[in-house]
């Protein structure tokens, strides 16, 4: 077996569920900043900067303590959720440290720190799918984050409020996407 497929139907049930609650962890954290974002979109950079960064430093920590305890993962899945848990840290951590620099300064650490966040998100989400039976949830929200990065990538310096407006509709969309993954992954297609 390769040491990055994620075959759901070979997983032990507690790498199952673990997984469901990674999903359902961040899906949850996506869905609270998500909301926070488009019910305030008055929100100052700072705020804006310091809700993403948490968002990451969360998805993070989750990624990184899940790879390490839960026995029952592939290697090459372990590996790769500890690089991206520690890119997403220590991009999470340097915007809460940077919260207050100028405002087109910050602009461009947001976006670009968030264009690889979900960049990233996506492409481990497309890793996660790999061969699996049921891969239409994986696959959405892989995209949902691939196309959400690049967006933000490829215009840095674009209006702040376009920003945590497509922010927080794309937190909110891929934290429900992560949810529906929660209760899906693992569980057998209905014949």
């Amino acid at each position: 077996m390769s040491p990055f497929k994620l075959a759901e139907e070979w997983l032990p049930k507690k790498a199952k569920n673990a997984i469901r609650g990674t999903y359902a962890i961040l899906g949850i954290a996506a869905i609270i900043l998500g909301l926070a974002l488009l019910i305030w979109p008055g929100a100052t950079l700072k705020v804006a900067a310091i809700a993403l960064g948490a968002y990451f430093v969360v998805s993070g920590v989750v990624r990184i303590v899940t790879a390490i305890v839960e026995l029952g993962l592939p290697g090459g899945w372990r590996v790769l959720d500890i690089l991206i848990g520690l890119m997403l840290s220590v991009g999470g951590v340097v915007m809460l440290k940077n919260a207050a620099l100028s405002g087109a300064t910050l602009a461009v650490l947001i976006t670009m720190v968030v264009g690889l966040g979900w960049m990233l998100e996506g492409v481990m989400a497309l890793v996660e799918s790999w061969r699996m039976p049921s891969s239409a949830w994986a696959v959405i929200y892989a995209l949902l984050s691939i196309v959400a990065g690049f967006i933000v990538l490829f215009s840095p310096v674009s209006s702040t409020t376009w920003l945590i407006l497509f922010g927080g509709c794309a937190l909110v969309a891929i934290g429900i996407v992560a949810i529906v993954r929660a209760f899906t992954f693992g569980k057998s297609k209905r014949k």
